[in-house]
């Protein structure tokens, strides 16, 4: 855990870095929040106006660790470190490939098992039978999404979409639950691992396959799996998050748990789980998850798109402002924990999304990066690096 407000910022029981000179780098004209020292040759001055709105005045929370220290925090009013903010699709990384990661720790599951050793009604399916895990994780799986796209390629909400989509959403009662839809309704729409399509179903199936693998251990389903192997043991308490949209679902005796959405972390939560990661699973000498398990989870499982088990990584180079071996979580209003391990560094973000100002040609829609990732790593993934550079070429 993190200690009080009234002493140095610092992961209780972490190393303490070694002081260093910096500007203290202020939310303009916020007037309340909790403000610390962003130890980075002056983000403010070195990044663009709208990476200082998109990260200084956010309006939720705004966090950055950096040598096992918290060196920035600011918070809104009515929001602190320890208040729980919804994470939407950041679920995919901290529930979906976390529980994931786990269970590859014990020997359970891994990436190349076939998905169909899990999900017995898949055997016989001349196309579901070839998805393996890895696909799942990444995106690669050929399982269709539960979104549509109205006549001028606009999204559709999800309260106006029908059939097996709309009812995905709803988070009916079994057998119109989300899990039993995307096993048995949605589609495979191409050849697993041929291309990169963006699956909500398909990270859902992940979870129904490591609760499959977990269903004989002493935690059956992911919930309690992640809160007494993980959170609890990194001292996050349990009103600081949550999984699931609070709802389990019964499905032919497994106890299923929502992993593609409904979550509720704190900044101290989600920072702590991104601190597990960036060590590769040692807290503090206790190896909570194995360092295999964390690597294969976090770094391009070797698809197209190069995505990790519900994380997204630069292990392509996508970003050139940004280390490869950089990855994070995201989901709608752009809540993001990103892990750079290169430069030991954590950042927490929940707020609005992050949209052109006016006048800044619009986000292109091509492709799940281009819609979702590549603004976002120019106005605020990149500066903060650039800034971190900056000063350690400064420093002596």
């Amino acid at each position: 855990m993190f200690a009080s407000s009234h002493r140095p910022h610092c992961f209780s029981h972490w190393p303490a870095s070694p002081p260093c000179s910096a500007r203290q780098i202020k939310p303009n004209n916020r007037s309340s929040g909790s403000q610390q020292r962003l130890r980075v040759k002056d983000f403010q001055r070195r990044s663009s106006k709208r990476s200082r709105t998109v990260f200084l005045n956010i309006r939720r929370t705004a966090f950055v660790a950096r040598n096992d220290k918290i060196v920035y925090e600011w918070y809104a009013a009515d929001w602190t470190r320890t208040k729980p903010h919804g994470t939407a699709s950041l679920a995919k990384a901290i529930v979906g490939g976390l529980s994931l990661a786990v269970a590859m720790t014990d020997g359970q599951i891994a990436l190349d098992d076939s998905a169909a050793r899990f999900i017995p009604e898949w055997r016989d399916d001349p196309q579901k039978s070839k998805i393996k895990i890895r696909h799942l994780g990444s995106h690669t799986g050929g399982i269709e999404d539960a979104e549509a796209e109205g006549p001028r390629g606009e999204k559709i909400p999800h309260d106006k979409l029908t059939g097996w989509k709309g009812d995905f959403w709803k988070r009916l009662d079994v057998p119109n639950d989300p899990f039993t839809l995307a096993r048995d309704k949605a589609p495979v729409v191409f050849a697993p691992g041929a291309k990169l399509a963006y699956s909500n179903p398909g990270i859902g199936l992940l979870t129904y396959a490591v609760t499959a693998a977990i269903k004989d251990g002493p935690q059956r389903d992911v919930r309690m799996l992640l809160r007494e192997r993980v959170m609890r043991p990194i001292g996050v308490p349990d009103r600081e998050w949550s999984c699931g949209y609070g709802k389990t679902f019964n499905v032919d005796g497994l106890p299923l748990v929502c992993s593609w959405g409904g979550g509720n972390y704190s900044a101290l939560a989600a920072a702590s789980i991104g601190r597990l990661m960036l060590h590769e699973g040692d807290w503090d000498g206790r190896q909570i998850l194995s360092l295999q398990a964390v690597r294969q989870t976090t770094c391009s499982a070797g698809m197209r798109g190069d995505c990790g088990m519900g994380w997204w990584t630069n292990a392509a180079g996508r970003y050139a402002g940004l280390p490869r071996d950089a990855y994070w979580g995201a989901g709608a209003g752009d809540q993001l924990l990103l892990v750079v391990p290169s430069l030991n560094l954590i950042m927490v973000r929940n707020g609005q999304t992050i949209e052109p100002l006016p006048g800044e040609p619009p986000v292109p829609q091509d492709d799940v990066f281009t819609k979702y990732h590549d603004y976002r790593a120019r106005v605020l993934f990149e500066p903060l690096v650039a800034a971190i550079e900056a000063h350690e070429t400064a420093s002596p």
